[in-house]
């Protein structure tokens, strides 16, 4: 009787474990929308690779599927680093809270691919229980929002800008994070509509049509590109069929257009093409950015002037955007390897607005070409993974992954998110998981 007692015991004690493991790895879904207080999202990341560390001295190992990507992933970081300090930029800089949150971010916010490579969790449970994170807080936050714009009460949630109006920003710093994983969240939650068994459908319906009012109210055109481009990808992948394709993206065009006339969307649309505009100011600096990325690949196209060199170099503003000073302060071979060697450090969210020539200014061809092959690389695993299982759950997750790929690739033209931790925090957890997955499904087995 007593040794019946002791194993019933040790099966929850090791059930309440594994929960808890679930719980600390899935637990950075909660903090996605919270980055004006950065610290929760960044405790959740730590605790993933505190028990990543943990556990490969425990295990000893990591899956075969995340080995190759891994090492990609470790040259880029290996570039960048040498491209930081080639650049003379300091230890203590690189160190800085200041320089990781937001010129050196790219280092923390793929931590993920390297936690969650080591096997000691069911890949599946863990990414069941994130996407139900992910489904529950933006949902809730999309009541929130809508609830806040018909009373009226938009503090702390919703900011009124006085060029566009009403933006639902959650507890994030700018509305452009929002837009961005909230688009993300509406691809999955599209995904989970169209591979659902019907008992479920009207349940997941309900959260994309409220993830989509939170993203219509985010007032970011950039995340709406990127879920259109991400919805039309995931229609095509799910029916593999043109008839289907047309027939299903028509019915949700007829759907949507009630929605995008009553909130004004098409005017955004509208002002967004609108270049002459001299007071579109989010278009004209776009280019007076672009113009000056373009400058300094132009300057150093092959290495680029520096990972986290391009707030540094010094620019003023006029009623045409853009004109860069102090460009006497570059060193090396012009056209090959030209850096920015200035001894003055800008710690700030400024970006080039598009992660293409961010890159190709900071870190050159070389530096891009390592990052789009490390997430073609990605793209290539999943895809390979979701035409082979055919468990409809997996499905849902590779897909939706397979989505999300698309849609930062896309809304990188607009804003630099391949290095924006909110929105990489997401898709970094959610691909690396797919990619645990796939080897738990087939290597394993």
């Amino acid at each position: 009787m007593n040794a019946r007692l002791l194993k019933i015991s040790n099966f929850f004690k090791k059930d309440l474990f594994g929960k808890l493991i679930y719980f600390l790895i899935a637990s950075s879904g909660l903090f996605l929308l919270v980055n004006e207080y950065p610290y929760f999202g960044i405790l959740s990341i730590l605790i993933i690779l505190l028990l990543g560390v943990i556990f490969l001295f425990y295990k000893g190992s990591l899956t075969s599927v995340h080995l190759g990507i891994i090492g990609v992933l470790l040259v880029i970081y290996i570039y960048f680093t040498l491209s930081y300090f080639i650049s003379n930029q300091t230890l203590s800089n690189f160190l800085s809270y200041g320089f990781l949150r937001y010129d050196g971010n790219f280092f923390f916010c793929y931590i993920p691919f390297f936690a969650l490579a080591v096997p000691y969790f069911n890949y599946k449970k863990v990414l069941r229980l994130y996407f139900n994170f992910i489904f529950f807080t933006f949902s809730l936050l999309s009541v929130a929002g809508i609830v806040g714009i018909l009373t009226k009460n938009y503090s702390p949630i919703i900011l009124n800008d006085k060029y566009d109006g009403l933006m639902l920003v959650g507890l994030n710093n700018a509305h452009n994070a929002t837009g961005s994983v909230y688009a993300l969240a509406s691809i999955f939650a599209l995904v989970f509509v169209l591979k659902s068994q019907k008992r479920y459908k009207i349940y997941y319906i309900i959260i994309l049509l409220l993830c989509l009012f939170g993203l219509i109210m985010t007032q970011s055109r950039g995340s709406y590109l990127g879920f259109i481009v991400g919805a039309l990808f995931v229609i095509w992948l799910h029916f593999r069929s043109i008839l289907k394709f047309i027939l299903t993206v028509t019915a949700m065009m007829i759907v949507s257009l009630p929605l995008i006339f009553f909130t004004n969307l098409h005017e955004r649309f509208i002002k967004m093409l609108d270049f002459t505009d001299v007071n579109n100011y989010a278009i004209v600096a776009r280019i007076g950015l672009w113009k000056k990325a373009l400058y300094l690949f132009r300057k150093s196209p092959v290495f680029g002037v520096g990972f986290g060199r391009f707030n540094d170099i010094s620019y003023s503003i006029n009623d045409y955007g853009y004109t860069l000073t102090r460009l006497d302060e570059f060193v090396g071979v012009p056209k090959i390897f030209y850096t920015h060697n200035a001894p003055n450090f800008d710690f700030s969210s400024a970006h080039a607005h598009n992660s293409y020539l961010q890159f190709l200014a900071e870190t050159g061809i070389i530096g891009l070409g390592l990052l789009i092959i490390f997430w073609v690389l990605c793209y290539r695993i999943v895809l390979r993974a979701y035409n082979y299982t055919n468990n409809e759950f997996s499905k849902k997750l590779y897909l939706s992954c397979l989505g999300g790929i698309v849609v930062l690739f896309a809304m990188s033209l607009t804003e630099n998110y391949f290095s924006a931790t909110t929105m990489m925090m997401c898709l970094s957890v959610v691909t690396s998981l797919s990619l645990g997955l796939y080897w738990q499904e087939k290597y394993k087995k």
